[in-house]
């Protein structure tokens, strides 16, 4: 069996943060058994390090950083973090189920994900997503802990680091170029993913995006009415198209 770590929310949000949602599409993907331990914002450093993990970097303040996703294989005693290298593990100690890397786009995914984390950081995952998780959080103590520490991180109020009026309008047009560049590289696909019929790494990366917006943001949300209809919604129904794969039973 493997334990999947992931962050809690809201009892109704079972599964919402970008990272977690990737190890998650693979795990459903490839067909193996798993369970999910959620864990509260505060806890992370304290759950993650007690399972006998290594801090994966340093946070802002130089103190090590524990994070999620994170799993155990039983059947290795494996521990590994980070979604990338999780899935890279997965597909070389179960060589017999589908592939996040299918042979031969290697260099493609790690190429598409070293573009993916320098060009949304800015432009959709701090600014949109970060700003926007105490929506989706309901004890106290996740609360206190996620304003503290991003507080500290931006050295400035949470609630002043979404940009407002024109700014987000700038904001927003870098956005949509990035996405525009985004539907380019898809449209030379023979088939709706990145590499043809074959979803693979980079595919549960954007999609896994495209479900935190929808989720964090809120699908009644202005954001998520004006993400979903970006480049004839082609990200909407990648995230439907990978639905199959987002079960949250485990």
């Amino acid at each position: 069996m493997i334990t999947l770590y992931d962050l809690a929310a809201e009892e109704s949000v079972k599964c919402w943060s970008p990272n977690p949602w990737k190890a998650r599409y693979i795990l459903n993907y490839k067909k193996l058994p798993y369970r999910t331990v959620y864990v509260d914002f505060e806890n992370v450093n304290t759950v993650i390090k007690e399972a006998g993990f290594t801090s994966s970097r340093p946070n802002p303040d130089g103190t090590p950083a524990y994070t999620v996703p994170s799993i155990i294989d039983d059947s290795t005693g494996a521990l590994v973090t980070d979604s990338y290298k999780i899935a890279e593990y997965l597909d070389k100690q179960y060589p017999d189920t589908p592939k996040a890397f299918p042979p031969g786009t290697e260099a493609l995914q790690a190429a598409f994900y070293k573009q993916w984390n320098t060009r949304t950081a800015d432009i959709l995952l701090f600014p949109i997503l970060v700003t926007s998780v105490p929506r989706i959080l309901t004890k106290e103590s996740s609360l206190e802990y996620y304003y503290r520490t991003r507080n500290s991180w931006f050295g400035k109020p949470l609630d002043q680091v979404r940009p407002q009026g024109e700014d987000f309008e700038k904001l927003w047009k870098q956005l949509t170029a990035f996405f525009d560049e985004l539907d380019g590289w898809y449209a030379k696909s023979s088939g709706q993913f990145m590499i043809g019929e074959t979803p693979s790494f980079a595919d549960f990366t954007v999609a896994g995006m495209v479900k935190a917006l929808r989720i964090v943001r809120g699908a009644d949300s202005e954001d998520w009415q004006k993400f979903k209809e970006l480049n004839n919604g082609r990200w909407a129904k990648l995230e439907q198209a990978l639905e199959k794969y987002a079960s949250v039973e485990n």
